[in-house]
């Protein structure tokens, strides 16, 4: 054999010795990196440390994970290591289909560019805002479960040479395992946030709780007695109550019912509550107050929300109240020696936060030694069964003419009655009731 092939044998015996010794590297490297996979939910140090070890074993001088942005349809660099990553990482992104990048999170497939200057698809803005020589790419989509979450490549061997389709094939391989990792640490960082919402709205909800009363002073010679309880449909809720005492021998009573659920009626129920507190003592009857605090909330008005109001006042030695509605279900009277049942109607103005000015009139009667009144929003009426079938006024004036000894029973029959109608069906909206029965 001439010597000249002899040589070229060699060479090639070489090569494949090198090219066997590198895949030998890289899967015996696959070892350490599954040890980087579980070291961390951290998603930034994760893709830190799984960059720092494929630069080191693909021996390029940079590399980036750009994450997929459902929201944007963008590609936006989360993490990059080389002398501009700084640059890349505070404003760099891809349309899907721009540039390597883009064209690898587009077609879901690994691309090697071994001379990018030959290559149409690549985005030359990068090395242009930067200053950074872009010569050959190697590029791998992270796909879970066939969702795409971003790209992973590293740019240009140190040693000079373009990378090859062996590389690529190495570096998907490596990525298959990086996707699984940033999945992972995603989902953690969402329970992680979950989590911190759920304690936060769990402050909130007892700060919420806090507002309103628990328990109701009952003087030995008063002639009263007074019971509330509010459910709201997740833990917060837009249905308040209270009870002040104005002056001696007069109550302030309120029952209201914000419109929307969670968070943003919660903070409008609580500014209301205090408002309330604050106006009601300004007046002895409940029209000014309702129109004072109709103009504020009208004024402050936000998305349109809005609060249905009953205010009364209680004369607790004649027993006289007088009272003003704005757009509430009507309170029932029961008179429990009789066995009547009323509606206390009066005149039913609008909600308030709706229109200022706007009229509120105020109406009067009289309590009589066994008389109960029961307040209610529509939380129990919008109450359904499995099959759809809602919770009536009826079925509340059942539980009022059945055995009950005090308000806080009534309204512990009223619950119980409700929760049993809806069985397994979960709460849609705020249930608050407030009874109040006069000796």
């Amino acid at each position: 054999m001439p010597q000249s092939e002899v040589n070229t044998t060699i060479e090639e015996l070489q090569s494949e010795v090198q090219a066997l010794k590198r895949k030998t590297d890289f899967f015996s490297s696959l070892i350490d990196v599954s040890v980087i996979l579980t070291s961390t939910f951290d998603l930034d140090e994760l893709i830190r440390r799984v960059l720092q070890f494929s630069q080191r074993v693909m021996n390029s001088e940079a590399s980036n994970v750009m994450l997929y942005n459902e929201n944007t349809g963008m590609l936006e660099c989360r993490v990059a290591l080389g002398q501009v990553a700084k640059m890349l990482e505070e404003n760099f992104t891809l349309q899907l289909g721009q540039g390597i990048a883009g064209w690898v999170g587009l077609h879901r497939q690994g691309l090697v560019v071994p001379d990018v200057s030959k290559d149409d698809r690549f985005f030359s803005g990068a090395d242009q805002a930067t200053g950074f020589v872009t010569r050959s790419i190697l590029c791998s989509p992270l796909i879970v479960h066939d969702k795409l979450l971003g790209v992973a490549e590293v740019v240009n061997r140190k040693d000079g040479t373009s990378y090859s389709e062996e590389d690529l094939r190495l570096f998907e391989t490596f990525c298959r395992g990086v996707a699984v990792a940033v999945q992972n640490a995603i989902m953690h960082q969402r329970l992680l946030s979950n989590q911190r919402v759920q304690q936060q709205l769990e402050m909130a909800s007892a700060i919420q709780q806090g507002f309103l009363p628990r328990s109701f002073s009952v003087k030995e010679d008063d002639k009263y007695e007074i019971a509330a309880v509010n459910l709201p449909a997740s833990l917060v809720g837009g249905d308040l109550y209270d009870c002040i005492e104005l002056q001696p021998g007069l109550l302030g009573i309120t029952i209201g019912d914000v419109s929307g659920k969670g968070m943003p009626a919660a903070l409008y129920m609580a500014r209301l509550i205090s408002d309330f507190r604050f106006q009601a003592h300004q007046a002895e009857q409940p029209e000014p107050t309702v129109r004072i605090l109709n103009e504020m909330l009208t004024e402050r008005s936000q998305q349109g929300m809005f609060v249905t109001l009953i205010y009364l006042t209680l004369d607790t030695e004649s027993g006289v109240l007088r009272f003003v509605n704005g757009g509430h279900i009507p309170p029932i009277l029961y008179r429990r020696p009789t066995g009547e049942m009323l509606r206390l109607e009066g005149s039913k103005g609008i909600p308030l936060g709706i229109m200022n000015p706007a009229e509120f009139k105020e109406a009067s009667h009289n309590l009589i030694p066994g008389d109960t009144l029961i307040f209610f929003s529509d939380g129990i009426l919008d109450a359904k069964n499995r099959r759809g079938q809602k919770f009536t006024v009826g079925r509340i004036e059942e539980v009022i003419r059945g055995a009950w000894a005090t308000p806080g029973d009534l309204v512990s029959q009223i619950v119980e009655a409700v929760t049993k109608h809806a069985g397994v069906e979960s709460q849609f909206d705020d249930i608050t009731i407030m009874v109040l029965t006069w000796h």
